[in-house]
């Protein structure tokens, strides 16, 4: 590869062909996206320790604070390592310092966009986990995030050692030397494949359990477009396969490449702010409830809820040890909202939904966004 950049670099300085640059676009694309992410995950964290009812993070909020924490970097390292060494121009133009920096630094990126897929689709796993209490649905969940987790650890592996050895990834741009690497376009398209169809798969998940429910249609319908408001991802998902046709395969990696870490760039931010959207939702109730709050309970599910938060009460009211005339610490609670998505303030924990006659009229569509 090093012998055909050199050809390359004589055919340009011989035809005086222009000079190209795509890095300036780039970068701004990166920095954006991962600013409005950045918002959307501080306001989602702020929302559920301030101002949700458990007022603590779960365990998919665990793992979008992991995300966002290697996302940052990884925007940095778009700018400094990337595009400074290169990318968005063709390789005949840089010096081979700054091809071989380029070449560290992509190997890098790869590794920490295996990785950043993995915990996305964790988080989203989790949080599907924290609203369906179904036994079946659950051993599905646990069983998806087990191949989920052990596909990203592989293929983090294959990616850390496709070169023997591991210099040889960076170093065969610059010069000559010893060494092999796998496949790598190969392990891409297959990462990618089986990538996007375990997004489809997810997304399965949950309208497979709305399907089920005893819901009036228009609250399934609602619940199903917040479902499939995860599907862009996948759709981004699939986008970027095509820009592995010149992966690992190209004698202008700098220029060829671009179209790849710009796809992979768009679909974590994307797959980040997915997993915001329905924590979104809810901070947009608080602020303009009558424009956001317009999927209203009917009379019937009032009603149902009202019997479910009695009982909850009365469950409490029986666990006090003295009895005197003040209020219940719950009742706040449980009068703060008036919004049909506010379900940490009206609605009781699925144990005390057990305790009720009613608790499957409790529309999923709010609980989801309760969470």
């Amino acid at each position: 590869m090093a012998e055909g950049i050199t050809t390359m670099n004589q055919t340009q300085a011989t035809c005086d062909l222009p000079p190209r640059d795509r890095a300036t676009s780039f970068d701004v694309t990166s920095i954006t996206l991962c600013a409005i992410t950045g918002v959307m995950v501080f306001a989602r964290l702020i929302f559920k320790v301030f101002y949700s009812y458990t007022g603590k993070l779960g365990r998919d909020d665990c793992f979008i604070i992991i995300s966002i924490c290697v996302g940052l970097p990884c925007t940095i390292i778009n700018s400094v390592g990337l595009t400074r060494h290169g990318l968005g121009k063709d390789v005949w133009t840089l010096t081979p310092d700054a091809i071989e920096t380029f070449g560290r630094y992509f190997y890098a990126q790869q590794i920490l966009y295996l990785f950043l897929v993995t915990t996305i689709k964790l988080s989203l796993l989790f949080f599907y986990l924290s609203i369906f209490p179904g036994t079946g649905v659950r051993a599905v969940l646990w069983l998806t995030m087990a191949v989920t987790g052990l596909f990203g650890l592989t293929f983090m592996l294959l990616s850390v050692f496709q070169c023997m050895p591991v210099a040889f990834y960076w170093m065969r741009y610059v010069q000559p030397i010893e060494g092999h690497c796998t496949r790598i376009n190969l392990l891409g398209w297959i990462h990618g494949g089986v990538s996007t169809a375990i997004d489809v798969w997810m997304i399965g998940i949950p309208l497979f359990q709305i399907r089920k429910l005893e819901l009036h249609w228009k609250k399934k319908v609602g619940a199903t477009i917040m479902f499939l408001t995860g599907s862009f991802v996948t759709v981004v998902s699939a986008l970027r396969l095509r820009s592995l046709i010149y992966f690992a395969n190209s004698i202008n990696p700098t220029w060829d490449e671009l179209p790849l870490a710009l796809w992979s760039t768009i679909e974590i931010n994307v797959g980040l702010m997915c997993a915001c959207l329905p924590t979104l939702r809810l901070i947009l109730v608080r602020i303009w409830p009558r424009v956001f709050g317009s999927t209203l309970r009917s009379a019937s599910e009032r009603s149902a809820v009202s019997h479910a938060t009695n009982a909850s009460a009365r469950k409490a009211k029986l666990r006090m040890t003295s009895v005197d005339t003040e209020e219940s610490p719950i009742t706040p609670r449980l009068q703060e909202a008036d919004t049909a998505y506010e379900l940490e303030a009206k609605y009781p924990t699925w144990e005390d939904r057990d305790d009720t006659d009613n608790a499957e009229n409790v529309p999923i569509e709010d609980a989801c966004h309760a969470r």
